[in-house]
């Protein structure tokens, strides 16, 4: 009951960072709200927690059927949720610092459907999630023999350790990350308060040097406290990073991955390779400027993109250029990051561009009506140049190509976006033309897989054809296409 209560007031506090900053500021304005009034506000809070963790952990049952897992659980409505060992494609094992001293971890897992986790045990003995996570994980593949030999009469390999990150691969990854937007984001409700602030103090200073020179010269002082909030942003950025991934480390175990990492929070992740849809490399823009990128691994129903960083994805931190392509070949040796890609048509930058200065021209229309200045509307002669700008940019960041049962797609504006995936793993494949794209004889290529769809934007009609066709092929018969004994037709989809 006591891990409940903890888990759910922080995960309460990391999901309302911005409203409870604000209504801390509230407060602190707010003269005829006392110490009394915070208290039993605070006091009242702390009792519905304490009932409602009571209720929850009295209604939580789960038990493993054969190999069916069920979990009944609810606080006002009761539900019950069973889930077979053949489905389950993500486990984890969480053990944040205040569960250390009991023994006690949070296990959790996921299914081809979800984009969180399907169901949670929230604090269980190591023991038991260790047996449960082997049960789980055993009943969906073959098991070894009562000699230990597996089905082709050889022993197991033995597990092997793929990669360790070091302090220096720690900071580049927490720099290179794309957490430094994220905290921004939660940041921005408290930087209107710190500029009131800072302003007052500085009214109180009026005669000290530094003081006057930042006066004079606003634009000194803007520059400097944007240096400054950067600095800071870095660094948070660093220390998530140390929090994550300390000693992270991926080991290859048969036809499983497991990941440990964590400092405070230690975490252990399950990665089936049977389940692998895709593998993505990734680089954002000071990861290319640093020459870092990460890895992330997606299964049946994978997490969305810009889920990265949350704890369920399956994500390789602090990897050099050479580091990220060596390790994506563990997953499947003939896999190469490295190569030539094919640009889309040039076509598909004006179309970006249209759409940026579309949405350029909005928000200066808007910002024009807002505060009821005109000038505002000499911005459109910035817009235009700008959103060709932009064009550019993701034109020369989109690419494609194919290698063997592989294709490769990379997006990206400044940073770059690589997906590798095995084409004989669509699900479907479609062949999209807009009306433009009619009369240009151009088309938009769509491979679905289980993980997510991946795009081809603006190639040639013909080209997508084939690609469609051959993928189909591939998928229809992946053995005689991985082994180039059969041909095949590139005609009409």
């Amino acid at each position: 009951m006591v891990f409940l209560f903890v888990r759910g007031v922080v995960r309460f506090a990391r999901e309302n960072i911005p409203v409870l900053v604000g209504a801390g500021a509230g407060v602190a304005v707010i003269e005829r709200i006392g110490l009394t009034e915070v208290i039993m506000a605070v006091s009242a809070l702390l009792l519905l927690g304490v009932l409602l963790s009571v209720v929850y952990y009295r209604r939580f049952r789960f038990r493993l059927d054969g190999d069916v897992l069920l979990v009944q659980k609810g606080l006002l409505e009761r539900t019950e949720l069973k889930v077979s060992a053949g489905r389950v494609q993500h486990i984890s094992l969480e053990q944040p610092v205040y569960m250390r001293p009991f023994g006690v971890v949070r296990f959790s897992a996921d299914t081809p459907g979800g984009v969180t986790a399907e169901f949670e045990l929230p604090g269980i003995r190591r023991s038991q999630a260790e047996s449960l996570r082997q049960a789980l994980s055993t009943r969906a593949t073959p098991a070894p023999a009562d000699d230990g030999m597996d089905a082709a009469g050889e022993a197991p390999p033995a597990p092997e350790t793929l990669f360790r990150i070091g302090p220096r691969g720690l900071t580049l990854h927490g720099l290179a990350s794309n957490s430094i937007y994220v905290i921004a984001a939660f940041l921005a409700p408290v930087l209107q308060p710190l500029e009131r602030l800072g302003r007052r103090h500085l009214q109180d200073l009026d005669e000290v040097a530094w003081v006057q020179v930042f006066v004079e010269a606003p634009w000194l002082a803007g520059g400097l406290f944007l240096l400054a909030l950067v600095v800071v942003l870095m660094g948070i950025a660093v220390v998530v990073a140390w929090l994550r991934f300390f000693g992270f480390t991926l080991v290859r175990d048969g036809e499983r991955f497991v990941q440990y990492s964590g400092l405070f929070n230690r975490q252990e992740q399950v990665l089936s390779a049977r389940k692998l849809q895709s593998i993505e490399w990734v680089q954002t823009a000071l990861g290319r400027v640093l020459r870092r990128g990460y890895l992330v691994c997606r299964q049946y129903g994978g997490l969305p993109r810009a889920a990265d960083h949350a704890g369920h994805s399956f994500l390789i931190p602090g990897l050099s250029l050479v580091e990220g392509p060596e390790l994506a070949r563990a997953f499947w040796p003939a896999l190469d990051l490295r190569g030539t890609y094919h640009r889309v048509h040039p076509y598909y930058r004006r179309a970006v561009a249209l759409r940026f200065a579309v949405v350029l021209l909005g928000l200066v229309g808007a910002i024009a009506a807002i505060t009821a200045q005109p000038w505002w509307l000499l911005a459109v002669g910035v817009v235009l140049p700008l959103a060709w700008g932009l064009g550019h940019l993701r034109w020369l960041a989109v690419g494609w190509r194919t290698d063997g049962d592989y294709a490769f797609v990379r997006t990206g504006l400044i940073g770059r976006r690589t997906a590798a995936f095995p084409r004989g793993n669509a699900q479907t494949v479609q062949v999209q033309q807009s009306w433009f794209q009619k009369r240009r004889g151009l088309a938009t290529l769509r491979v679905n897989l289980a993980s997510g769809p991946e795009r081809i934007p603006w190639i040639p009609l013909d080209q997508a054809l084939a690609l469609a066709n051959d993928t189909l092929f591939r998928v229809e018969a992946p053995a005689a296409a991985a082994a180039g004994k059969r041909e095949h037709p590139l005609g009409s989809a």
